[in-house]
Protein backbone atom coordinates (compact mmCIF):
# COMPACT_ATOMS: atom_id res chain seq x y z
CA UNK A 1 0.00 0.00 0.00
CA UNK A 2 1.18 3.42 -0.70
CA UNK A 3 2.13 5.69 1.75
CA UNK A 4 0.01 9.19 1.34
CA UNK A 5 2.79 12.19 1.92
CA UNK A 6 1.63 14.19 5.09
CA UNK A 7 -0.31 17.26 3.48
CA UNK A 8 0.43 20.63 3.42
CA UNK A 9 -2.47 21.26 5.59
CA UNK A 10 -0.68 19.86 9.00
CA UNK A 11 1.90 22.79 8.71
CA UNK A 12 -0.74 25.38 9.40
CA UNK A 13 -0.74 28.32 11.65
CA UNK A 14 -1.79 26.48 15.00
CA UNK A 15 1.37 24.29 14.13
CA UNK A 16 3.45 26.89 13.62
CA UNK A 17 2.46 28.41 17.11
CA UNK A 18 2.82 24.97 18.90
CA UNK A 19 5.96 24.19 17.07
CA UNK A 20 7.69 27.04 17.87
CA UNK A 21 5.54 28.94 20.65
CA UNK A 22 3.85 32.15 20.77
CA UNK A 23 6.55 34.33 21.83
CA UNK A 24 9.55 32.57 19.94
CA UNK A 25 7.36 33.78 16.73
CA UNK A 26 6.38 37.09 18.52
CA UNK A 27 10.47 37.53 18.85
CA UNK A 28 11.22 36.40 15.36
CA UNK A 29 8.80 39.30 14.02
CA UNK A 30 10.62 42.10 16.23
CA UNK A 31 13.42 44.54 14.73
CA UNK A 32 17.12 43.73 15.37
CA UNK A 33 19.33 40.59 15.19
CA UNK A 34 18.20 37.09 15.26
CA UNK A 35 18.23 34.92 18.36
CA UNK A 36 18.34 31.51 16.86
CA UNK A 37 17.64 28.56 18.64
CA UNK A 38 20.91 26.05 19.56
CA UNK A 39 19.98 24.21 17.27
CA UNK A 40 19.79 26.76 14.63
CA UNK A 41 22.79 28.53 15.53
CA UNK A 42 24.75 25.20 15.34
CA UNK A 43 23.47 24.35 11.88
CA UNK A 44 23.91 28.11 10.48
CA UNK A 45 27.91 27.53 12.08
CA UNK A 46 28.17 24.89 10.32
CA UNK A 47 27.06 26.44 6.86
CA UNK A 48 29.97 28.47 7.19
CA UNK A 49 28.41 31.06 5.32
CA UNK A 50 30.53 34.63 3.44
CA UNK A 51 29.17 37.00 1.38
CA UNK A 52 28.08 35.98 -2.37
CA UNK A 53 27.16 32.74 -1.36
CA UNK A 54 23.66 31.08 -1.95
CA UNK A 55 21.87 29.41 0.21
CA UNK A 56 18.83 27.18 0.11
CA UNK A 57 16.42 25.89 2.92
CA UNK A 58 14.56 23.41 2.09
CA UNK A 59 11.28 23.52 4.41
CA UNK A 60 11.92 26.90 5.48
CA UNK A 61 9.00 27.11 7.82
CA UNK A 62 9.01 30.19 9.58
CA UNK A 63 12.12 31.90 7.41
CA UNK A 64 14.24 31.83 10.57
CA UNK A 65 17.22 29.99 7.99
CA UNK A 66 17.10 32.09 5.18
CA UNK A 67 16.79 35.27 7.36
CA UNK A 68 20.04 34.67 9.19
CA UNK A 69 21.92 33.84 5.64
CA UNK A 70 20.89 36.86 4.57
CA UNK A 71 22.00 39.14 7.32
CA UNK A 72 25.33 36.75 7.15
CA UNK A 73 25.83 38.51 3.26
CA UNK A 74 24.74 35.75 1.66
CA UNK A 75 21.56 35.37 -0.62
CA UNK A 76 19.13 32.89 1.24
CA UNK A 77 16.17 30.95 -0.72
CA UNK A 78 13.67 29.63 1.77
CA UNK A 79 11.16 26.80 -0.10
CA UNK A 80 7.93 25.05 1.64
CA UNK A 81 5.02 23.90 0.26
CA UNK A 82 2.47 25.35 2.92
CA UNK A 83 1.12 28.41 2.43
CA UNK A 84 0.90 29.61 6.00
CA UNK A 85 4.27 28.29 6.75
CA UNK A 86 5.09 31.12 3.54
CA UNK A 87 2.65 33.51 4.48
CA UNK A 88 4.31 33.68 7.80
CA UNK A 89 8.02 33.94 6.43
CA UNK A 90 7.21 36.52 4.11
CA UNK A 91 6.21 38.51 7.20
CA UNK A 92 9.98 37.40 8.60
CA UNK A 93 11.55 38.77 5.34
CA UNK A 94 9.67 42.13 5.37
CA UNK A 95 11.81 42.40 8.24
CA UNK A 96 14.99 40.58 8.14
CA UNK A 97 15.29 40.07 5.01
CA UNK A 98 17.58 43.08 3.42
CA UNK A 99 20.94 42.25 4.99
CA UNK A 100 24.70 43.56 4.11
CA UNK A 101 25.13 42.33 0.48
CA UNK A 102 22.57 39.64 0.77
CA UNK A 103 18.63 38.96 0.09
CA UNK A 104 15.88 36.80 0.98
CA UNK A 105 13.65 34.95 -1.88
CA UNK A 106 10.62 32.69 -1.02
CA UNK A 107 9.30 29.97 -3.29
CA UNK A 108 6.15 27.94 -2.76
CA UNK A 109 7.21 23.98 -4.13
CA UNK A 110 7.94 20.45 -3.40
CA UNK A 111 11.07 19.31 -1.24
CA UNK A 112 10.87 16.41 -4.00
CA UNK A 113 10.83 17.82 -6.97
CA UNK A 114 12.91 21.58 -6.60
CA UNK A 115 12.25 24.21 -8.86
CA UNK A 116 15.51 25.41 -9.36
CA UNK A 117 18.29 24.73 -12.12
CA UNK A 118 21.25 22.36 -11.88
CA UNK A 119 24.24 23.24 -9.27
CA UNK A 120 22.81 26.53 -8.78
CA UNK A 121 23.37 26.40 -4.80
CA UNK A 122 26.55 26.98 -2.71
CA UNK A 123 24.71 25.61 0.31
CA UNK A 124 21.84 23.28 0.99
CA UNK A 125 19.91 22.96 4.62
CA UNK A 126 17.62 19.94 5.40
CA UNK A 127 17.00 21.00 9.26
CA UNK A 128 13.71 18.79 10.55
CA UNK A 129 12.29 18.07 7.51
CA UNK A 130 13.62 14.52 7.35
CA UNK A 131 11.65 12.62 9.63
CA UNK A 132 8.01 14.33 8.42
CA UNK A 133 9.30 12.37 4.51
CA UNK A 134 8.17 8.73 3.55
CA UNK A 135 11.64 7.10 2.92
CA UNK A 136 10.81 7.19 -1.13
CA UNK A 137 10.07 10.68 -0.86
CA UNK A 138 13.17 11.19 1.76
CA UNK A 139 15.48 9.87 -1.28
CA UNK A 140 14.06 12.19 -3.97
CA UNK A 141 14.84 14.91 -1.59
CA UNK A 142 18.44 14.02 -1.51
CA UNK A 143 18.46 13.06 -4.71
CA UNK A 144 17.28 16.79 -5.80
CA UNK A 145 19.66 18.23 -2.93
CA UNK A 146 22.61 16.50 -4.64
CA UNK A 147 21.36 18.02 -8.05
CA UNK A 148 20.98 21.62 -7.07
CA UNK A 149 24.61 21.28 -5.31
CA UNK A 150 27.50 23.55 -6.91
CA UNK A 151 30.83 20.64 -7.08
CA UNK A 152 32.15 22.66 -4.60
CA UNK A 153 29.17 23.07 -2.29
CA UNK A 154 27.66 20.78 0.51
CA UNK A 155 24.64 20.49 2.61
CA UNK A 156 23.70 20.52 6.31
CA UNK A 157 21.14 18.51 7.31
CA UNK A 158 19.78 18.21 11.15
CA UNK A 159 17.10 15.72 12.39
CA UNK A 160 15.18 14.51 15.44
CA UNK A 161 14.43 12.49 17.59
CA UNK A 162 17.63 9.68 17.11
CA UNK A 163 15.16 7.25 17.28
CA UNK A 164 17.44 4.99 19.51
CA UNK A 165 16.73 7.63 22.80
CA UNK A 166 12.75 7.18 22.18
CA UNK A 167 13.14 3.68 22.56
CA UNK A 168 15.91 3.03 24.90
CA UNK A 169 16.97 6.03 26.82
CA UNK A 170 13.58 7.48 27.45
CA UNK A 171 11.52 4.48 28.78
CA UNK A 172 14.61 4.12 31.74
CA UNK A 173 14.09 8.06 32.18
CA UNK A 174 10.26 7.08 32.45
CA UNK A 175 11.22 4.55 35.27
CA UNK A 176 13.06 7.27 37.29
CA UNK A 177 10.78 9.83 36.65
CA UNK A 178 7.29 8.73 36.25
CA UNK A 179 5.92 12.50 35.70
CA UNK A 180 7.00 12.81 32.34
CA UNK A 181 4.24 10.97 29.44
CA UNK A 182 4.71 7.92 28.68
CA UNK A 183 4.96 9.46 24.47
CA UNK A 184 7.56 11.62 24.53
CA UNK A 185 6.18 12.95 20.81
CA UNK A 186 3.85 16.32 20.97
CA UNK A 187 0.35 16.06 19.36
CA UNK A 188 1.57 17.33 16.06
CA UNK A 189 4.34 14.90 16.05
CA UNK A 190 2.27 11.87 15.88
CA UNK A 191 0.46 13.09 12.88
CA UNK A 192 3.46 14.08 10.88
CA UNK A 193 6.59 11.93 12.33
CA UNK A 194 6.43 9.73 10.26
CA UNK A 195 10.28 8.47 9.22
CA UNK A 196 12.32 9.11 12.47
CA UNK A 197 15.94 8.40 11.85
CA UNK A 198 18.71 6.60 13.28
CA UNK A 199 22.62 7.30 12.31
CA UNK A 200 22.62 3.90 10.54
CA UNK A 201 19.65 3.91 8.56
CA UNK A 202 20.54 7.30 7.89
CA UNK A 203 23.56 7.05 6.17
CA UNK A 204 22.36 3.68 4.41
CA UNK A 205 19.80 6.01 2.67
CA UNK A 206 22.59 9.00 1.83
CA UNK A 207 24.76 6.36 0.19
CA UNK A 208 21.56 5.08 -2.15
CA UNK A 209 21.62 8.39 -3.26
CA UNK A 210 25.14 9.14 -4.10
CA UNK A 211 25.66 11.29 -1.59
CA UNK A 212 29.06 11.40 0.49
CA UNK A 213 28.48 12.44 4.03
CA UNK A 214 29.61 12.50 8.10
CA UNK A 215 26.82 12.07 10.51
CA UNK A 216 27.45 12.77 13.92
CA UNK A 217 25.15 13.15 16.95
CA UNK A 218 24.88 16.34 19.74
CA UNK A 219 23.04 16.77 22.83
CA UNK A 220 21.09 20.05 22.62
CA UNK A 221 17.81 19.70 25.16
CA UNK A 222 19.66 21.14 27.94
CA UNK A 223 20.64 24.28 25.80
CA UNK A 224 17.58 24.50 24.52
CA UNK A 225 16.20 24.50 27.43
CA UNK A 226 18.37 26.75 29.01
CA UNK A 227 18.10 29.28 26.16
CA UNK A 228 14.01 28.87 26.28
CA UNK A 229 13.70 29.66 30.47
CA UNK A 230 11.28 31.75 31.57
CA UNK A 231 9.84 32.17 27.78
CA UNK A 232 7.15 29.76 26.51
CA UNK A 233 4.93 27.28 27.17
CA UNK A 234 4.37 24.91 24.82
CA UNK A 235 1.34 22.39 25.71
CA UNK A 236 3.49 19.36 25.76
CA UNK A 237 6.27 16.97 27.14
CA UNK A 238 8.44 20.16 26.59
CA UNK A 239 6.84 21.95 29.25
CA UNK A 240 7.48 18.72 31.58
CA UNK A 241 11.54 18.57 30.40
CA UNK A 242 12.74 22.21 29.90
CA UNK A 243 12.53 23.21 33.54
CA UNK A 244 14.40 19.53 34.39
CA UNK A 245 16.88 20.07 31.68
CA UNK A 246 17.89 23.59 32.51
CA UNK A 247 19.74 23.21 35.64
CA UNK A 248 21.79 20.40 37.33
CA UNK A 249 20.20 17.53 35.28
CA UNK A 250 20.79 19.37 32.37
CA UNK A 251 24.49 19.22 33.00
CA UNK A 252 24.88 15.43 33.75
CA UNK A 253 23.03 14.52 30.71
CA UNK A 254 25.46 16.86 28.58
CA UNK A 255 28.20 15.28 30.20
CA UNK A 256 26.97 11.72 29.79
CA UNK A 257 26.16 12.70 26.34
CA UNK A 258 30.21 13.06 25.67
CA UNK A 259 30.73 9.18 26.36
CA UNK A 260 30.02 6.38 24.09
CA UNK A 261 26.28 6.66 26.04
CA UNK A 262 25.50 9.47 23.55
CA UNK A 263 24.35 6.89 21.20
CA UNK A 264 21.12 6.52 22.86
CA UNK A 265 21.35 9.94 25.05
CA UNK A 266 22.18 12.54 22.05
CA UNK A 267 18.98 13.51 20.46
CA UNK A 268 20.21 15.37 17.55
CA UNK A 269 21.90 14.36 14.52
CA UNK A 270 23.71 16.52 12.28
CA UNK A 271 25.58 15.85 9.07
CA UNK A 272 27.02 17.51 6.02
CA UNK A 273 26.82 16.30 2.92
CA UNK A 274 28.94 16.55 -0.15
CA UNK A 275 28.72 15.00 -4.20
CA UNK A 276 31.68 13.48 -4.28
CA UNK A 277 35.52 12.97 -3.34
CA UNK A 278 36.93 14.58 0.06
CA UNK A 279 35.13 16.86 2.51
CA UNK A 280 34.52 20.35 0.64
CA UNK A 281 37.57 22.77 2.47
CA UNK A 282 34.66 25.36 2.82
CA UNK A 283 33.22 23.15 5.07
CA UNK A 284 36.52 23.30 7.39
CA UNK A 285 37.08 20.40 10.27
CA UNK A 286 34.05 17.90 10.13
CA UNK A 287 33.67 16.48 13.55
CA UNK A 288 35.70 13.11 13.77
CA UNK A 289 32.81 11.27 15.42
CA UNK A 290 34.63 7.72 16.52
CA UNK A 291 31.68 6.20 17.98
CA UNK A 292 28.83 7.16 15.58
CA UNK A 293 31.47 6.52 12.56
CA UNK A 294 32.28 3.02 14.01
CA UNK A 295 28.37 1.78 14.35
CA UNK A 296 27.74 2.85 11.04
CA UNK A 297 30.46 0.70 9.61
CA UNK A 298 29.76 -2.35 11.86
CA UNK A 299 25.95 -2.19 11.33
CA UNK A 300 26.05 -0.68 8.03
CA UNK A 301 28.20 -2.26 6.47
Amino acid sequence: MEQQPVGPGHYDAEWIEDAWGARGNEELLREGPLRPRPRVARAMALCRLSAGLRLLDVACGRGEVPAIACQQGADGIGLDYSADSIAFASRVRRIHGHGPGGVMRLVRGDATALPFCDASFDRVTMLDIIEHLHPPQLENMFREARRVLKPDGFAVIHTLPNRWVYEFAYPLARRFYGRIPADPRSRHERQIHVNEQDIVGLSAMLKRCGLNHRLWLEQHIPAQARWNAGADHYRDTRDRVYPLMAGRLGRLLEALSRTPLKLILCNDIFGILWKQGPPPVAAGPLPWAPAERALIWILGG
